[in-house]
């Protein structure tokens, strides 16, 4: 969970994701945001939400600064935006992970849970 936890009876969750000899997938998935309550991480619908929490960040600066939660909505940004970085080699992309589910599997372009 991010430092700036405010939800004081909700804690780590999901910490072997990337690890799952199973998909052959050895990378650090920790972190990041569910996409809902069913303990699934999509890439696409956390980089629109980032970037839409930055854009408000960035057009209503003063607004979160006047009420004192600059920090704050800084880190859930760098939260989210740290997961994102985690999903694919910067040196070399070859992949790009874009679901994660909650038994550890790292999903490749392929919902695999209801199919």
């Amino acid at each position: 969970m991010p430092p700036a936890n405010n939800v004081t009876w909700r804690g780590p969750s999901a910490l072997l994701d990337g690890q799952n000899t199973l998909d052959n997938v050895k990378t650090n998935l920790t972190g990041g945001y569910y996409d809902a309550g069913d303990n699934i991480k999509f890439g696409f619908p956390g980089a629109f939400t980032m970037t839409l929490l930055s854009w408000g960040a960035i057009e209503y600066g003063s607004r979160y600064e006047a009420i004192g939660e600059m920090e704050h909505i800084m880190e859930i940004i760098k939260w989210g935006t740290d997961y994102i970085l985690e999903t694919f080699n910067a040196s070399n992309v070859d992949k790009i992970y874009v679901q994660v589910h909650a038994k550890h599997t790292v999903l490749l372009f392929s919902f695999k849970t209801w199919c």
